[in-house]
């Protein structure tokens, strides 16, 4: 840019040399205090924007619009990078499991490296945690959206900073609860997770995978006892028990879930023998012990295994699974864990009934997993409830 174009562009704005000889950049403007741009900011970037719009604003511009040099990349106090580290040695994180923390250290590795003016040096590990602002968050929304999931992952990792910040004092709020967030791709930005299975595709899955196979082992775990993941590679045959409950003897597997949760009382998880679970569990060799699902090598399978193997078993029933590249949604093992949540609030069953069957911790994951569930269903199971109660006979149409 010229210096014509300069003060045309930003009126006001002056070139000066200082007593060391370097050229600086100035706003003079009668009436008004005369105010040195930062040094290594020109005229035409974001940062001069920025510095130019406080100026004429008569305010002081936020910590976070000011581009400076940090000597060595040292991680200044109370700034985002301070605040993961105290994220990293919180029990809270100590609790995870390695899988809970791979996607918030990704995306934290991710936002810490951000500039906030892009092609400018600050990062956003540098700003102090009390200068985010939601209208900060909305303008990062914008730059995250383009991956429909990351603002959703994103929010869940800045959370965890905010809390340990709102703790050490660092500011009294939570910007994050100040703004809209949109989890996944769906409808209008709604929240779509993973697809349940329609009646027809596991229809077309029994029919490639007979009862005995490994892929049939995993689809009636996950189908019908609705675990997840690490569940499904873990459940063992010597955690099948046999309790009595309201004097009924009752068969089921009692475990710790894999997924860490805060409750001693919620680890604890126990799914009755149901009769479609006892079908395809019957031809399997209970006297090797070990897991319930494994191998052809008779070992167990790993919990990440599990994701790519059950693609490979529904491509072999021609069923369409998940590829990023494309952006295809198709169906995964946890998709059969939604089915059976469906399933069981279809049948009537409480909320609390469902949180059990489930192994949630909160109503919230509960009416998060009950999304999608036929009314019709639910609302004529709920209306035999009530004529059971009243001991009324049930009205049918005899043709």
């Amino acid at each position: 840019m010229t210096l014509d174009e300069i003060k045309k562009q930003y009126p006001g704005i002056t070139r000066w040399e200082d007593r060391l000889g370097k050229l600086r950049w100035r706003f003079q403007k009668k009436g008004m205090k005369t105010t040195l741009i930062p040094v290594g900011i020109e005229p035409g970037t974001k940062a001069f924007d920025v510095a130019y719009r406080a100026i004429i604003e008569n305010r002081a511009p936020r910590k976070a619009d000011v581009v400076v040099d940090i000597p060595n990349n040292a991680s200044l106090p109370e700034t985002f990078n301070a605040g993961w580290k105290l994220v990293l040695k919180s029990q809270a994180w100590r609790d995870l499991a390695p899988a809970g923390q791979a996607k918030p250290e990704r995306m934290a590795r991710e936002f810490l490296a951000m500039p906030i003016v892009v092609g400018e040096k600050l990062t956003w590990g540098d700003v102090p945690v009390a200068d985010m602002t939601y209208e900060d968050l909305e303008l990062l929304i914008e730059r995250w959206e383009v991956t429909p999931s990351k603002p959703w992952h994103m929010k869940v990792m800045l959370k965890k900073i905010f809390f340990e910040a709102r703790r050490k004092g660092w500011r009294n709020d939570d910007p994050t609860e100040l703004v809209k967030w949109k989890r996944g791709g769906g409808k209008k930005g709604g929240y779509i997770g993973w697809k349940r299975w329609p009646e027809e595709v596991c229809l077309q899955f029994e029919a490639r995978h007979k009862i005995g196979s490994a892929a049939r082992t995993c689809y009636a775990l996950a189908k019908w006892m609705g675990g997840r993941r690490g569940d499904i590679a873990r459940i063992a045959w010597d955690q099948l028990i046999t309790v009595e409950i309201d004097g009924e003897v009752v068969e089921g597997f009692e475990y710790e879930q894999h997924k860490q949760v805060h409750s001693d009382e919620d680890m604890t998880q126990f799914r009755p023998m149901t009769s479609m679970l006892a079908e395809a569990l019957a031809p399997l060799d209970r006297s090797l012990g070990g897991t319930v699902l494994k191998t052809a090598y008779g070992k167990p399978f790993s919990e990440k295994s599990l994701t790519g193997m059950m693609a490979h078993w529904c491509k072999q029933a021609d069923i369409p699974v998940s590829n990023r590249k494309t952006g295809e949604v198709g169906y995964t093992l946890h998709g059969l864990r939604k089915s059976y949540a469906t399933m069981v609030a279809e049948s009537g069953a409480s909320f609390q009934q469902q949180k059990d069957m489930l192994g949630h911790t909160t109503m919230q994951q509960v009416a998060l997993y009950a999304k999608g569930v036929d009314k019709r269903k639910t609302t004529a199971a709920g209306s035999r409830l009530l004529e059971e109660k009243h001991g009324q006979p049930r009205l049918r149409l005899v043709k």
